[in-house]
């Protein structure tokens, strides 16, 4: 075991920071995304994928795809969404 996981490990300790809290994985057209929680414990890991093609219902009820400006909605604000819901903060 080396001396990095032995100090984790040790009771009393405190825990060893990760230098990430999560991931967002976009394509470089645009088209898919999705956010990956790296929080340890976190109850709800992935949001997403969302993908571009994806049909979605409309303010008018029909069903129609998201599109690129759905995917980049879903960029711009899933981490403050994730953090706000499942953490309790956005930090």
């Amino acid at each position: 075991m080396t001396t990095a996981a032995r100090a984790r490990d040790t009771p009393g300790r405190a825990p060893i920071p990760q230098p990430f809290e999560g991931g967002l994985f976009v394509d470089l057209d645009g088209q898919r995304a999705k956010y990956e929680c790296l929080r340890p414990g976190c109850p709800h890991p992935l949001e997403g994928p969302v993908c571009a093609t994806d049909r979605v219902r409309g303010e008018d009820g029909a069903l129609a795809p998201r599109g690129p400006g759905g995917v980049a909605a879903f960029v711009a604000g899933i981490k403050a969404f994730h953090l706000t819901k499942h953490h309790g903060s956005t930090r």
